[in-house]
């Protein structure tokens, strides 16, 4: 019988082998850029005494001003927006975006056994730039996933189904995920919603993919945020042994998931 793997290695590899696929593995000794440069800020934000999210906004204000890289236009309009008005954007269109369910999976690492932490947490932290009901909820969905793999709890679905219920979420998010189990990968097309369209390849690869190989040198190939959200369930699923090769800030991102999950107290923290 196979060893559990530690909630802590399974937190290294969602936040190693986020970056590592964001960045494509073309440069691992370098910097991270765009939404996985935002994820970390916002893993550091999460470790303070209380969160804040005008906090939150300034480290990630201050960040796009000094580098900025990789970053989209309409995140970048959201943080222009941020700045100068201290509110988000109004709800428009261009929302549609997989960059915001990169950005908040360090919040699966740290409420993994909070789920109205989770479930809160995540959804105001998307709306601060997307505020966009279908790509909330769509990152509520990818986070309630994140969490019960990083519990060791492979068959997922339920329980992303069942909290997307009790929510109210958007009927097409949840009409996503139910139909996971019962579709071929090439029959996936977000209903024409980016968000979901990546988080749909990503819950597909996780629930039917077993071999980990494959899956990395298919949809978690990378580079790019839809690449990073699977590579991310992929890290809680198998753990951070793996992820193949290197990513960029490698030791700040195992830093960060080790203090992350720290706080819990399953005895689990190697």
């Amino acid at each position: 019988m196979a060893r559990p793997i530690p909630v802590a290695n399974r937190a290294r590899g969602v936040l190693v082998g986020l970056a590592r696929a964001h960045a494509g593995g073309t440069d691992p000794a370098g910097e991270l850029v765009g939404e996985a440069a935002l994820a970390a800020l916002l893993a550091e934000e999460l470790l303070e005494t209380e969160v804040d999210l005008r906090r939150l906004t300034e480290r990630w204000i201050t960040w796009w001003r000094r580098d900025g890289r990789g970053i989209g236009p309409r995140t970048g309009e959201a943080l222009e927006h941020l700045a100068r008005y201290d509110a988000p954007l109004p709800p428009g269109g261009g929302m549609a975006d997989p960059g915001p369910l990169v950005r908040v999976v360090p919040i699966a690492l740290a409420a993994a056994s909070q789920p109205r932490n989770l479930v809160g947490g995540t959804w105001h932290t998307v709306m601060l730039t997307h505020p966009d009901a279908t790509t909330a909820w769509t990152a509520v969905a990818a986070n309630v996933a994140l969490s019960q793999l990083l519990l060791g709890r492979r068959d997922f679905l339920p329980d992303v189904i069942e909290a997307l219920q009790a929510n109210d979420a958007a009927v097409e998010v949840l009409s996503a995920v139910r139909r996971i189990p019962f579709v071929q990968q090439d029959e996936l097309d977000g209903g024409g919603h980016a968000a979901i369209a990546s988080a749909e390849v990503a819950l597909w690869t996780a629930h039917h993919e077993s071999r980990v190989d494959r899956a990395w040198a298919g949809p978690a190939a990378g580079p790019g945020d839809g690449a990073a959200l699977v590579a991310a369930l992929l890290g809680a699923r198998e753990g951070e042994q793996a992820v193949p090769g290197p990513a960029p800030e490698s030791e700040r991102l195992r830093s960060l998931a080790k203090r992350l999950v720290t706080r819990r107290t399953d005895g689990q923290t190697d």
